[in-house]
């Protein structure tokens, strides 16, 4: 029997999105006052629809809107960490992250309280600026996606990061 059964108690994790977002050769960052430059992403509300939350997320840090085109991977921060910011004294637990890739669709660039500032970046300035622990792999990822989603779980703390395992999932045609 599962454990959670036998306790009562559900699982809990917190669903996240981020999307890189192209617009001709070019894709969107933000610079946040907490992890520099990054794509843009966050928390699927309660009842939300993941691509919608991410279009959601896109738009309200950005002015950008964007539609998912590609599931790049998913990434499980296996780490319950500290709150920060209005999460000050709370446990934060662990998330599971989808990475998109997203097409422009419109918008104009619009900063909000999550972004300091925003851009259009070729691909490798894009590499150079993201610099936050994780954020360099996962961008990498997006930037040479092949059609193959990147499975991962690790355990990421203030001060160390910790790769469990990673696998590679090929998209179809899927033998019978």
């Amino acid at each position: 029997m599962d454990s959670w059964v036998e306790t009562k108690q559900f699982p809990a994790h917190l669903i996240s999105a981020a999307g890189l977002v192209y617009r001709g050769e070019q894709v969107l960052l933000i610079r946040s006052a907490r992890r520099g430059w990054e794509f843009p992403g966050g928390v699927i509300e309660q009842g939300e629809v993941v691509t919608d939350g991410l279009k959601r997320e896109i738009w309200e840090e950005s002015g950008i809107a964007a539609q998912p085109v590609a599931l790049v991977g998913v990434y499980q921060n296996l780490a319950q960490k500290k709150g920060y910011g209005p999460l000050e004294g709370m446990l934060i637990p662990p998330v599971v992250i989808f990475d998109f890739i997203c097409a422009y669709t419109g918008g104009t660039e619009t900063l909000s309280e999550e972004s300091l500032e925003i851009g259009w970046f070729s691909p490798e300035e894009a590499l150079r600026l993201v610099q936050y622990p994780g954020y360099g792999e996962r961008l990498s990822n997006m930037l040479r996606y092949q059609g193959t989603v990147k499975l991962s779980a690790f355990e990421k703390t203030a001060d160390q990061m910790r790769n469990y395992r990673e696998i590679d999932l090929r998209q179809g045609p899927f033998p019978v």
